[in-house]
């Protein structure tokens, strides 16, 4: 599905249109309402930059001009190669820092002293949204709601539920359902190199449809179907799952079937929640931090701290970039840090703590959310003594062919095996996530499907 990029000239005439439509405000105030698109962006972030312009304000225009060249289809060349660093941390200097990064960010130094750092490049606001998107989100900032208790959501479809939020749980919500493409199909690698830096290459296709941004599935409680598909190493090629999840997954709990390729059998995988350990992550990911959180919120409380300004992967083009291997990315405890780009950015900040009588090998998480595309950039983890465990971070970029923000990789940190585990690399492959495919029929996503998958 293809999609024109939001204009300038036209947000305040879409957004006009949308709530002027709207009749009653379930969720906020038609006074609330309106700040979307005038002192508020068209998704609920301040547009205004910072008191010392180090975040500059909002202005819909992407990257600005698309690089000379580019063919859609193609890695993303960076529009930003010729900027320089504004400053380099490492362990030595961190100390200057630490009130701009996270506990896991800051525990990275500690832990890679001679080698981890962070570039910090000039901050580009460079989100950009579909037109029927901002549409869409301006009406459901007036008719979404929580149900079950902030389990699930509904009266939302096609839109950011709560762009205006008011608690822990609506942030969270508008991460697990913010806009990812309508049906899109990648070829990744997702290797877990050892504290040596050795690693298998598992190799995989991923399809993905959320029919909660499709029309065509305004009625239906379903929020996506997921199949991945493993092509290597050997031992696991043509094993694959099919994912459905929905927008309530109390009521309607993630369905959830795995094709053994070796067995050639399709089996219910009941299991494949919380805090299951994906099986291609040697145990460094949960099934719930996928796509830096995925999945039912409802075994945390969940609080909203407010807004904080730090220094997040942002605009990673290079680490996305086809001119660069794996090899070259995948270094011992961590990512090169050569490729990667951070920038000051306002995120929101939430916290889940354990609810008590509930079992999760995470006593304590704490996310932060840019504040632009509601999407995780840093996930904090800390074990059943509150000690922190592991750290996540999420390097997106604009695909600006759609527009959406999406993830260049993810990359989770175990501080205490000293291993990382990587999500979306793409480097080698022909080029970046397909969102050009036309959507499949809902046969596709089916467990007789999924031994067809397997086996080809």
């Amino acid at each position: 599905m293809h999609c024109q990029r939001l204009t300038l000239n036209t947000l305040t005439a879409v957004l006009a249109l949308a709530i002027s439509g709207t009749p009653a405000f379930a969720g906020v105030s038609a006074e609330e309402a309106a700040k979307l698109g005038m002192e508020l962006t068209p998704l609920g972030a301040e547009r205004a930059g910072n008191a010392d312009g180090s975040i500059p304000a909002w202005t819909g225009e992407g990257i600005g001009e698309v690089p000379a060249g580019y063919q859609e289809g193609m890695h993303h060349p960076n529009p930003y190669a010729d900027e320089a660093p504004l400053a380099t941390i490492t362990a030595a200097n961190v100390e200057q820092y630490t009130h701009q990064l996270t506990e896991g960010q800051t525990a990275l130094f500690a832990t890679y002293p001679e080698t981890f750092k962070m570039k910090v490049f000039p901050s580009h606001r460079t989100a950009q949204f579909p037109d029927w998107y901002v549409k869409n989100t301006a009406e459901c900032a007036a008719t979404a709601e929580l149900e079950d208790g902030g389990n699930g959501v509904t009266n939302a479809h096609a839109c950011v539920p709560f762009p205006i939020p008011q608690s822990g749980i609506e942030v969270l919500w508008n991460h697990l359902l913010r806009f990812q493409g309508v049906y899109r199909i990648d070829r990744v690698t997702q290797p877990s190199p050892d504290a040596n830096g050795r690693y298998v290459l598992d190799k995989l296709i991923r399809h993905q449809y959320f029919a909660y941004y499709d029309p065509e599935q305004a009625d239906s409680d379903v929020y996506s179907y997921f199949i991945p598909l493993t092509l290597a190493p050997a031992r696991n090629a043509g094993d694959a799952f099919l994912l459905i999840d929905y927008k309530n997954p109390v009521t309607n709990p993630r369905k959830a079937w795995r094709y053994f390729g070796g067995q050639r059998r399709v089996r219910r995988a009941p299991v494949l929640v919380y805090d299951t350990p994906i099986p291609t992550a040697y145990g460094l990911r949960l099934v719930d931090s996928f796509d830096m959180f995925f999945g039912s919120p409802d075994k945390f409380e969940w609080t909203l701290q407010g807004k904080e300004e730090i220094l997040v992967p942002y605009n990673n083009f290079e680490l996305g970039s086809g001119d660069i291997s794996f090899k070259e990315i995948l270094t011992p405890g961590h990512i090169n840090p050569e490729f990667t780009r951070y920038e000051k950015h306002r995120v929101w900040v939430v916290e889940g703590k354990l609810k008590d009588g509930e079992r999760h090998v995470y006593s304590r998480r704490k996310i932060y959310l840019d504040e632009d595309t509601w999407t995780i950039l840093v996930h904090d983890m800390y074990d059943r003594q509150g000690e922190l465990w592991r750290s996540a971070m999420n390097y997106i970029k604009l695909y600006w062919e759609v527009p959406v923000m999406l993830s260049s990789t993810e990359v989770h940190h175990d501080l205490l095996s000293r291993r990382y585990s990587t999500s979306g690399l793409v480097n080698e492959y022909d080029g970046p996530i397909d969102l050009s495919k036309p959507i499949p029929d809902l046969s596709f996503f089916t467990p007789q499907s999924l031994r067809r998958l397997g086996v080809r």
